[in-house]
């Protein structure tokens, strides 16, 4: 997952998560940090490829998850699983890929 570390995860804020069966992709749907100095967000899509699951361990909370750090906890079989931290707590993710682009539309 060679993009992992091009995306500025820390403060992204979770507003919604899509799955696309069909197409095997997992979107995260975020409003996306693009000038910390001016605290300027951008409503922006991190999708992962080849996505194979998703584990989410969180508590109740009020208001979007932000995320705060984000590691590789495994590589195996051309994939890989990555950890989430939030602020309310953690989700793992499973994929091939990544990658941040233009928002998704969601249902």
């Amino acid at each position: 997952m060679e993009d992992l570390n091009e995306i500025h995860w820390h403060d992204s804020e979770i507003e919604s998560v899509l799955e696309v069966s069909a197409k095997d992709e997992l979107v995260y749907n975020v409003q996306y940090p693009e000038d910390w100095n001016k605290n300027s967000f951008a409503p922006k899509a991190i999708t992962f490829f080849g996505y194979h699951s998703h584990v989410v361990e969180e508590m109740p909370f009020e208001g979007n998850p932000t995320v705060l750090a984000v590691s590789v906890v495994n590589r195996e079989g051309g994939y890989t699983t990555v950890k989430l931290e939030t602020n309310a707590g953690n989700r793992f993710v499973t994929a091939k890929s990544v990658r941040l682009g233009s928002r998704c539309a969601s249902i």
